[in-house]
């Protein structure tokens, strides 16, 4: 199987071809982090921040743009896990199923280019991968106006247009746990990777208990399998699939909102299976849970609700992954869920589940251990309650997903 490195090398030389200067400029320390945000009391309306990531700069740590999307209460939720080649950035304003392709080719002048609630049948956008092409596919939880299951994956252009799509549907699965929730994109063995959980309603909303990860050709968005992941019998790590991802050799992982870690094996064969190869530190808890992770080198970096921190895993063999170190955030950084990483210089972009707060650690990829920068920001962070921001007195914001820019 094709290491991530050759599918990184393809992606990029799809993405800038032979124009050297881009390819530059993506192997240049990160000047900015988009940050995702909601407006807290929903009266005024979401925005996109950018802040500032340039230790020499004199704004180093503060939030110095901010661009409004022109719509209220949508929940800010998932942007782009990884930095997209380009000038565009996919992001989904989940409760109100309305999702925004933003210009970033100004990094200080960011603005909505096009927006959409639907795909085609296709509503309540989640998660975005890009793909060699350019194009970027999209996991959507329901089909209609209502949210409610099946979804399914699909693909749309720069603009957000629909260019093909597959529902997830499948006798093998009951309908009511088929929720097409995150994806990994691994072109060189034509597969695409996606789990299943449900985002819930808000109060009074019982989330039903989803194990399952659906298997799929890349180039035909055609559904091959539906993997069970198996219980670990001592306690329901298999509930809730979270994200997929793919290690540096090619492998795939699977890591579960209940603190579960597992392998997919025979992804390419007619009976894909996954086995549980790691088990967290976990709780009861909603802000115990495990959320988003990062693949860094020979290390998978998970956010840990259960010791309010992350924990580093030695992924170097796939079977036997080795804890390699954990950090527990300070006061004030609460609950971490999702996290985001310039590569050039180790830095990562923490968020809490749903919260005001972003903090700023850097990675030694040397010997896996992680730190808080408490330069960046205060103490190491950037609050999002405060009163005024660039575009006005908006007030407090719940940020969530973060990127760094090229």
């Amino acid at each position: 199987m094709a290491t991530v490195a050759r599918f990184l090398s393809a992606v990029l030389l799809t993405a800038f071809g032979s124009n050297a200067a881009a390819a530059e400029d993506a192997a240049k320390p990160a000047r900015y982090l988009y940050a995702w945000a909601g407006d807290e009391d929903e009266k005024d309306s979401d925005f996109l921040a950018v802040i500032d990531v340039d230790p020499t700069s004199a704004s180093y740590g503060k939030v110095v743009a901010t661009a409004p999307i022109g719509v209220k209460a949508t929940m800010p939720h998932h942007i782009e896990y990884e930095t997209p080649p380009g000038t565009t950035l996919f992001a989904n304003g989940w409760k109100a199923s309305h999702s925004f392709v933003l210009d970033i080719a100004d990094p200080l002048k960011p603005r909505v280019a096009a927006e959409f609630k639907r795909a085609g049948q296709y509503s309540y956008p989640h998660s975005f991968a890009r793909l060699p092409s350019g194009n970027t596919l999209v996991t959507f939880q329901s089909i209609g106006d209502k949210y409610a299951p099946p979804g399914g994956l699909v693909e749309l252009d720069t603009r957000g247009q629909m260019v093909r799509a597959s529902p997830s549907a499948t006798p093998d699965i009951p309908t009511a746990i088929n929720w097409p929730y995150s994806l990994a994109v691994a072109p060189a063995v034509d597969r695409v990777i996606s789990t299943s959980t449900d985002m819930g309603m808000g109060p009074g909303w019982k989330s039903p208990e989803t194990s399952h990860v659906q298997i799929w050709s890349l180039s035909d968005l055609k559904l091959l399998a539906s993997v069970a992941l198996p219980d670990s019998h001592k306690a329901k790590h298999n509930v809730y699939p979270a994200e997929p991802r793919l290690l540096a050799d090619g492998s795939v992982y699977v890591n579960t909102f209940t603190c579960g870690l597992f392998r997919i094996d025979g992804l390419t064969s007619e009976k894909p299976t996954g086995r549980l190869v790691h088990a967290f530190p976990s709780g009861p808890a909603d802000h115990d849970m495990c959320a988003v992770p990062l693949v860094y080198g020979k290390y998978w970096i998970q956010t840990v609700g259960a010791i309010n921190g992350l924990v580093v895993l030695d992924v170097s063999d796939a079977d036997r992954p080795v804890e390699v170190s954990r950090l527990s955030l300070p006061h004030g950084f609460h609950a971490p869920h999702w996290i985001a990483a310039d590569r050039v210089t180790g830095r990562i972009a923490v968020t809490g589940m749903h919260d005001s707060w972003l903090a700023m650690l850097n990675f030694d990829e040397r010997n896996g251990q992680l730190s808080i920068i408490e330069s960046f920001g205060a103490g190491g962070g950037v609050q999002f309650d405060r009163t005024d921001w660039p575009h006005g007195a908006s007030g407090k914001a719940i940020v969530h997903g973060t990127v760094f820019s090229r």
